[in-house]
C-alpha cells in the first residue's frame, strides 16, 4: 500500500472537510499539495453563507480555485440524519472529479457530523480514503486533538516551522468560530504538560480500515463506553435510517 502522505504530484485529492475550520487539522498538506502542482478539490458538508466565505478564504489562501469548491450546505448538527442526501451529495463530486485519494476526518466520535462525513463517502463508494484526526471522543469534556485513539498505522508529517507558523496564523480566519482561543488554550496545557508544544508541529493521516459504521472505532475500553452512550444511540438511528433510504 502506497504512503498516506504520497508526494506523487500527478495525484488529484479530494478533501471532504465537514465543517470550516476543519481543515486545519491538515492544512499544511494541503497547502503542499497545491503549491507544487497538484489537483486538489475541497468539499464541506456543513456551511452558512458566513462559514463558506471563511472556507473560500481558506482556499484562497492555498492556491485552489473557486471551481475546485463544493459546499453540500448540511445543516450543522444533523448531518446524520441527511446522510442519505450526502450519499448523493458525495456521489456527484466523486464522478464528476474523480480524485485519486480522498482524504476525510476519522471515524472516530469526536463530532457526530464528522462521523455522517466519513459515512457519506463511503456509502458513495469513494475508495483510497486516508483520514486524519480531527478530535475524541464526544463522552469527555475536553477532547483529545490531533490524535487519533488509536495511533496503529498512522503516518506522521513533520511540518517546518513556515508551516508551523502559517498555521497558527490561518487559524485566526475564522472569526465566527472559537477555534484560534481553543487551539491556543490546548497549545498551552500541552507545554506545560509535555515541557513543548504539540499541536502545531505534525498532521496526521492513516489508511481507512474500520468500514463497519455499526461499531464505534476506538480502543475496547473506550468502545463499550461509546456504545453506552446516547449520541450512539442517535448514530445507530440515523444509519438504520440511512440503510432503509438505500433499500
Amino acid at each position: 500500500m502506497s504512503r498516506c502522505f504520497d508526494p506523487d504530484p500527478k495525484k488529484s485529492w479530494l478533501f471532504a472537510f465537514t465543517h470550516p475550520d476543519d481543515e486545519l487539522a491538515i492544512a499544511a498538506w494541503v497547502r503542499r499539495l497545491a503549491l507544487q502542482g497538484n489537483p486538489v478539490f475541497l468539499s464541506w458538508t456543513h456551511s452558512t453563507p458566513r462559514r463558506e466565505a471563511e472556507a473560500r478564504a481558506f482556499a484562497e489562501a492555498v492556491q485552489v480555485p473557486p471551481d475546485r469548491l463544493f459546499f453540500a450546505k448540511a445543516k450543522d448538527g444533523q448531518c446524520p440524519e441527511e446522510m442519505p442526501q450526502l450519499v448523493l451529495y458525495f456521489r456527484d463530486v466523486l464522478d464528476r472529479i474523480q480524485p485519486d485519494r480522498v482524504a476525510t476526518g476519522a471515524f472516530e466520535h469526536g463530532h457526530l457530523d464528522h462521523d455522517a462525513t466519513n459515512c457519506a463517502l463511503h456509502g458513495a463508494g469513494a475508495s483510497q480514503v486516508v483520514e486524519f484526526p480531527l478530535y475524541h471522543s464526544y463522552l469527555t469534556r475536553f477532547q483529545k486533538l490531533n490524535r487519533f485513539s488509536d495511533p496503529a498505522g498512522q503516518e506522521i508529517l513533520e511540518l517546518t516551522l513556515d508551516e508551523q507558523v502559517w498555521k497558527i496564523e490561518r487559524a485566526r480566519g475564522y472569526p465566527s468560530q472559537t477555534i484560534w482561543s481553543i487551539l491556543v488554550a490546548v497549545e498551552i496545557w500541552h507545554r506545560i504538560q509535555f515541557r513543548g508544544g504539540q499541536l502545531q508541529k505534525t498532521e496526521r493521516l492513516r489508511w481507512q480500515t474500520h468500514r463497519d459504521f455499526s461499531i464505534p472505532n476506538a480502543p475496547d475500553v473506550l468502545r463499550q463506553k461509546i456504545k453506552r452512550s446516547n449520541r450512539w444511540q442517535r448514530w445507530l438511528s440515523a444509519l438504520d435510517h440511512l440503510r432503509q433510504s438505500q433499500s
